[in-house]
C-alpha cells in the first residue's frame, strides 16, 4: 500500500474521531446503523496490511502501527499480538516500536509476544522487543525478565535480550536481577548485564562490576523513600523522556519528509523547504537542508527553488551550529554557481571545524576555479588523511571541469606526484582519489606512478584506477606496463587493462598477452575473454595477412568457439584480398571456400553453401580449384542433408570444368558409408536426392552403378526388418576420409 493511501487512512480516522464525538449527541432515525462498523473492519484491515506489507519503508509501517494502536478497537491487541508472534520481521519491529512510542497502549496481550522476540534470531527484532517490554511497569514484566536472564539452560541471544530489557527499566525488580546476573559465568551476560547496570541506575562504576555490586548491596537495602531521595527515578525518566522527545522529532522528521515534501508537486516544494529551513528545531533546518539537497540531486535547477529559500541558505553558511554550517555549505555547493567560491576560499582559511572544512574543500571542486587550487594546494599540507584525501578529489573536480590551468595546473602536478609517494598503499581511498585526480590532470609525467600502481600488492580500486589513468594519457610507451594487468586477479581490472591495451599496444608481445585471454582456463571470465578477442582483432588489423595466417595457427581451444574465431580473422582476410589492387583472385577463392568450412563447422549449412557458391564463382573455371570446392559443396551438401535443386544448379554451372566421374565417385563413396544397418535411410536420403536432382549427365555406367546401390540398400532394409539375432550383419568400421569421421548427425 502506498503512502497516499497512509494519509488518507490517517484522515479518515481523524474524521473517525470527531464523528465519535459528535455521535454523543442524538443521531437522527435514519442514520445508517452499519456504516461505521464497516468502516472500522476496513480501516482495521488496511492498517494491517500496511504494517504487513514488505513494500512499505520501515517508517511508514511503523506509522501505521502507531494509528492502529491509538484506535479503542477490541480487535487491535489480538491482531497486533498475532503479527508480534509472526514471520514477518519488518513488521514485528513496527509494532515493537509503536508500542515503545506509545506506551500507553500497552496491554497484558503484548506481554508473551514481546517475550518471545527476545529468542528471535534477527537482532533489530530482539532490540526492539527489549525496548517495548521495558515500558510495562506491572504485570509481572521485570520478574519474568529477570528469571529469563538469570536461566543458563536458555538461549544466550534470549538471555541478552532479557538484560536488554532491565536495563531500559527502572524497577528494583529489574535491577535486583541485573545485579544478579553481574557474576555470571557467561563472560558475555556479564559485561552485558553490567552494562544495562549501569545505564538502568544512571551511574557510571568504570566498567567494574565489583563496584557496581558493592553499589548494590549498600543501597537494595533502602527504603522506597531513600531510594527515591537518590533520585535514580528522576534521572532515569528524563533520559527516557529525553529519548522520547527525539522519538518524536524523527517521529515528525519523517512525516514531513514522507508526507508533506514527498507527494507534494514541485511547484509547492519551494515553500515546504523555506518553512522547514526557518523552524526552531536545529534538526528540522537540517532535514529542510537534506531535503534541498536531494531536490537538487533529482537534476532540478537551483533556479526553480524561491529566492527567499536560496537567501536563507546562504545565511546558514554563518550557522553556530557546525553540522548546520557545514550542511548549508554542502547544499550551497549544489547551486555550482563559480561565485560562490571566494567566500568559500574565505571561509576555509577561519573554519577550524573539521566537518565544515571538508564541506568547503569537497564544495570548491564543484564552484571553485584556478584561484581555488591555490587553497586546496594549502589543505593538502594537512596530516588528515580524510581532508587531504577530499582536497585531491577537488583538485581532481577541477581538472575534469577544464578550471585547473595554467600556473595552478603547474602547481598541481608536483604536489599530487608528492601525495601518491607520501600516501602507505594502507590509506586506499587517498591513493585511489589522487590517482583519479592525477587521471584528470592527465600530465605525461604521471605515467611511472600509473605504472607502479598497478602491483598487485595495491588495493582494487586503485590498480583499476591506475588502467584508466593510462588510458586518459594515451601513450603507447606505457603498453608494456599493461601486460601484467592483463592478467590481474580481478577480472574487472583484467578487463580495463585489456581495453586500454587494445588502444595502445602493437607489438607481438602486446598482442601475446591478448593471446593468453583467450581460452579457458587460464581466463575464467566470459566477458574478459571476449574483451581480449576483440583487442586481439584490433591489433591484428593492423598486421599483413601473412601475419594473420601465422596467428591463426596459435589460436588457442576447439570446437564452435575456435571456428568462430577462425572465421573472424578469415572474413578480415576476404575483405583486404578482395580490396587489394589488382584483386587476389586465387586469394579469395581460398578465403571463400576456407569460411565455407568454418561455417560447416559451426552447423550453419545456409552459410556454408553460400560460401561454396561464392568460392565457385570467384574461381571462374580454372578447373583443378573448380573441380575441389565443387567436391567439397557436394559432400557437405549431402552430409548436410541441404542437397537440394539449388545447390544442383550451382554444381551445374561449373559442369565443363568438372569431371562428372569425379562427381559420381563423390556421391557415391558418401553412399556406400552409409550402407549400414544404422545409416541406411541416410543414404537412401542422399541417392533420392541425386537421382531427383543430378548435378550433371551421369555417365553411362553410372546407371548400372545406381542400380546396384538401389538393390544394396534394398537388402540391407529387408534384413533391418527381420529380428536383430537374424538378420544383423557384422559391418567392418566406416572408411574415415582424411583421417577424420564423417560429418553425419545422429
Amino acid at each position: 500500500m502506498n503512502l497516499d493511501r497512509v494519509a488518507s487512512i490517517a484522515l479518515l480516522l481523524l474524521f473517525a474521531t470527531r464523528y465519535r464525538c459528535a455521535a454523543q449527541e442524538p443521531a437522527p432515525a435514519t442514520q445508517p446503523t452499519t456504516r461505521a462498523v464497516a468502516t472500522t473492519q476496513e480501516n482495521l484491515s488496511d492498517l494491517v496490511n500496511l504494517v504487513e506489507d514488505p513494500k512499505n519503508p520501515p517508517e511508514a509501517r511503523r506509522r501505521a502501527a502507531r494509528l492502529l494502536l491509538m484506535q479503542p478497537w477490541p480487535e487491535t491487541p489480538p491482531r497486533l499480538a498475532a503479527i508480534l508472534t509472526g514471520q514477518n520481521v519488518g513488521a514485528k519491529v513496527a509494532v515493537a516500536t509503536a508500542l515503545t512510542e506509545l506506551p500507553q497502549f500497552l496491554d497484558a496481550a503484548y506481554v508473551d509476544p514481546l517475550l518471545g522476540l527476545l529468542a528471535d534470531t534477527d537482532g533489530d527484532v530482539r532490540a526492539a522487543g527489549a525496548r517495548a517490554l521495558a515500558g510495562y511497569r506491572d504485570g509481572g514484566v521485570a520478574p519474568r525478565l529477570r528469571r529469563q536472564a538469570l536461566d543458563p539452560d536458555l538461549p544466550q541471544r534470549t538471555r541478552l535480550g532479557a538484560i536488554a530489557a532491565l536495563g531500559l527499566m527502572t524497577q528494583r525488580a529489574a535491577i535486583d536481577g541485573l545485579a544478579e546476573s553481574l557474576g555470571d559465568r557467561d563472560a558475555l551476560i556479564a559485561a552485558a548485564a553490567l552494562t544495562a547496570f549501569q545505564q538502568a541506575t544512571a551511574l557510571d562504576f568504570k566498567d567494574d562490576p565489583a563496584e557496581a555490586q558493592k553499589w548494590w548491596e549498600t543501597t537494595r537495602s533502602l527504603t522506597d523513600e531513600d531510594w527515591q531521595r537518590l533520585q535514580i527515578e528522576r534521572l532515569v525518566q528524563r533520559d527516557r523522556e529525553m529519548r522520547a522527545r527525539l522519538d518524536a522529532v524523527e517521529a515528525r522528521l519523517a512525516k514531513v519528509l514522507e508526507s508533506n515534501f514527498q507527494r507534494a508537486p514541485d511547484a509547492e516544494r519551494g515553500a515546504l523547504l523555506t518553512e522547514y529551513l526557518s523552524d526552531n528545531s536545529t534538526t528540522i533546518r537540517l532535514l529542510g537542508l537534506k531535503l534541498t539537497q536531494h531536490h537538487l540531486d533529482e537534476g532540478r535547477s537551483p533556479d526553480t527553488l524561491p529566492s527567499e529559500l536560496v537567501a536563507r541558505i546562504r545565511d546558514l553558511m554563518n550557522s553556530n551550529e557546525p553540522r548546520e554550517q557545514a550542511a548549508a555549505v554542502q547544499t550551497v555547493a549544489r547551486f555550482r554557481n563559480p561565485q560562490d567560491a571566494e567566500q568559500f576560499v574565505t571561509m576555509l582559511s577561519t573554519a577550524r571545524n573539521r566537518a565544515v572544512r571538508l564541506a568547503l574543500v569537497n564544495g570548491l571542486g564543484y564552484v571553485g576555479n584556478g584561484a581555488a587550487a591555490e587553497a586546496l594546494l594549502g589543505v593538502l599540507e594537512t596530516t588528515d588523511p580524510e581532508l587531504a584525501t577530499e582536497a585531491v578529489a577537488a583538485l581532481g573536480r577541477l581538472a575534469e571541469r577544464g578550471e585547473l590551468r595554467g600556473e595552478p595546473r603547474a602547481r598541481a602536478v608536483p604536489a599530487l606526484a608528492r601525495v601518491f609517494g607520501e600516501a602507505p598503499p594502507t590509506q586506499v581511498a587517498l591513493r585511489e582519489r589522487v590517482l583519479w585526480a592525477m587521471g584528470n590532470v592527465a600530465d605525461p609525467s604521471f605515467g611511472p606512478a600509473f605504472a607502479a600502481a598497478l602491483d598487485r600488492s595495491e588495493a582494487v580500486a586503485v590498480r583499476m584506477v591506475a588502467v584508466r589513468g593510462i588510458a586518459g594519457l594515451g601513450d603507447p610507451k606505457l603498453a608494456d606496463a599493461l601486460i601484467p594487468a592483463v592478467s590481474d586477479p580481478d577480472a574487472t581490472v583484467r578487463k580495463a587493462a585489456i581495453e586500454t591495451l587494445t588502444t595502445l599496444g602493437s607489438g607481438d608481445r602486446h598482442l601475446q598477452a591478448l593471446w593468453t585471454r583467450l581460452a579457458s582456463p587460464p581466463e575464467t571470465d566470459e566477458a574478459v575473454r571476449q574483451a581480449a578477442w576483440r583487442g586481439a582483432l584490433t591489433l591484428l588489423e593492423k598486421r599483413s595477412p601473412a601475419e594473420i595466417e601465422e596467428w591463426i595457427t596459435r589460436l588457442p581451444g576447439e570446437g564452435r568457439t575456435h571456428a568462430q574465431r577462425t572465421l573472424d580473422l578469415l572474413q578480415r582476410l576476404l575483405k583486404s584480398a578482395e580490396t587489394s589492387n589488382p584483386p587476389d583472385v586465387a586469394r579469395v577463392t581460398s578465403l571463400h571456400a576456407r569460411i565455407a568450412a568454418q561455417y560447416a563447422q559451426l552447423d550453419q549449412p545456409s552459410d556454408a553453401l553460400s560460401e561454396y557458391g561464392k568460392a565457385l564463382d570467384a574461381a571462374h573455371g580454372e578447373q583443378e580449384t573448380t573441380q575441389r570446392i565443387a567436391l567439397d559443396m557436394l559432400r557437405y551438401a549431402l552430409v548436410s542433408e541441404r542437397y537440394d535443386s539449388a545447390a544442383a544448379r550451382i554444381l551445374a554451372t561449373v559442369t565443363p570444368a568438372l569431371s562428372p566421374t569425379a562427381l559420381w565417385t563423390a556421391v557415391k563413396a558418401e553412399i556406400e558409408m552409409r550402407l549400414t544397418p544404422d545409416a541406411v535411410e541416410r543414404a537412401v536420403g542422399m541417392l533420392a536426392a541425386v537421382e531427383q536432382y543430378p548435378p550433371c549427365e551421369w555417365p553411362p555406367d553410372v546407371a548400372q552403378e545406381l542400380s546396384q546401390l538401389r538393390e544394396r540398400i534394398g537388402k540391407l532394409r529387408e534384413a533391418a526388418s527381420k529380428p536383430a539375432a537374424e538378420s544383423r550383419p557384422t559391418s567392418a568400421p566406416t572408411t574415415r576420409r582424411n583421417g577424420k569421421p564423417p560429418q553425419d548427425k545422429e
